[in-house]
């Protein structure tokens, strides 16, 4: 038995050896001090992985992955200055000024360089919305209408942007990673159109499988519609179906620990679910976290009474992925019939419906 146990180790060590490869990354920055603390993360989900000192404006970053390619974020303290990078097993240089991480230099990753055609592509129109949205502060009335209406311009430019390059480079992953985050924002139609053009190879990528899954599992579900039920665990293992929530009025809030906007919202729910819970209104949250201490402690915070559920499968939650939800906070107001009557209502509007609703 010790025998085979020892040669089961072996077997298993060898697989993970084999399966996990090396990178390398040798950074040159200017504009830091030596000393300085540089951080690696992966993108999603957040996982650190090194950290390195500048010494003489040189720094190194290594560690191991899995895939052929994986997004990660290089940062200094409090992200302060950040850059994310396509990284590749293999030995890769980057170049950085302080302040203008945004901006690095890198070779030796094909994969960013191909991210970097696109970002080239993008240059451009997302210099005309940012410009566009600084005109917007301060200002209100007649002329920010205009504004909008080319922001929203833009915006249809860029996702045209998008398309084109799923369309004409179906064996890129950063063509299949765009497809997958801009799937729900799409719908299923344009969605289904560009995945059957993707190669093989990126369909089994898990972003691929990402985008599969949604085609599949995805209700695009809209006001007027009844709700689609489903079933995740509570903050206690225990669980909890939507449509076993009874109330009146139910809302559907979808967020998560790591969401600033939705943390920044929590306390005005909670006023108002305290305000209207007798009168029979209730909420489930459904946290797109994939890590339960982080859901936990954000649930503990921001004291929120009402019922949680998450699967731990960030935003690729089940349930995120039925209702199509792609940005947070995103919510659902919903009848005592099951019919979706309303979406996105925060703050001060959905005190003034649920008003209507419940006097």
């Amino acid at each position: 038995m010790k025998n085979l146990c020892t040669l089961f180790y072996l077997v298993f060590t060898l697989f993970l050896t084999a399966s996990a490869q090396k990178f390398n990354i040798h950074g040159t920055v200017t504009g830091l001090n030596d000393g300085t603390w540089i951080f690696l993360r992966k993108a999603n989900p957040e996982l650190k992985l090194d950290s390195s000192r500048v010494l003489n404006g040189k720094f190194n970053l290594k560690g191991n992955i899995e895939e052929k390619a994986v997004e990660m974020i290089i940062y200094t303290a409090n992200y302060k200055d950040y850059t994310m990078l396509w990284i590749e097993p293999k030995e890769i240089t980057v170049t950085v000024k302080a302040g203008e991480f945004k901006n690095a230099i890198t070779t030796g990753s094909k994969t960013q360089i191909e991210a970097d055609i696109l970002r080239k592509k993008l240059i451009t129109i997302n210099y005309l919305e940012d410009s566009l949205t600084k005109l917007l502060k301060g200002k209100n009335g007649p002329e920010t209408t205009a504004i909008w209406d080319k922001i929203k311009a833009s915006r249809i430019e860029e996702q045209k942007i998008y398309q084109t390059y799923v369309k004409d480079n179906p064996n890129s992953l950063i063509a299949a990673n765009v497809l997958q985050i801009y799937a729900s924002s799409w719908g299923k139609e344009k969605t289904r159109e560009l995945y059957q053009n993707i190669s093989a190879e990126q369909k089994s990528s898990k972003f691929g499988k990402a985008v599969n899954e949604y085609l599949a599992l995805n209700k695009e579900i809209k006001i007027g519609n009844k709700f689609e039920d489903f079933e995740q665990e509570n903050i206690n293992g225990k669980k909890v179906k939507l449509s076993s929530i009874k109330g009146k009025y139910i809302l559907l809030e979808f967020w998560a620990s790591w969401c600033g906007p939705c943390r920044g919202e929590n306390p005005n729910l909670v006023t108002t679910y305290n305000a209207y819970k007798n009168k029979g209104f209730e909420v489930l949250g459904v946290s797109a976290d994939d890590n339960k201490a982080d859901w936990l402690k954000a649930v503990k915070d921001d004291k929120l009474p009402w019922e949680n559920v998450s699967d731990l499968k960030g935003d690729r939650n089940l349930a995120v992925v039925i209702y199509g939800i792609n940005a947070f906070p995103t919510n659902y107001l919903i009848d005592d019939k099951g019919i979706i009557i309303a979406k996105n209502l925060r703050g001060d509007d959905l005190k003034k419906k649920l008003a209507e609703l419940l006097p």
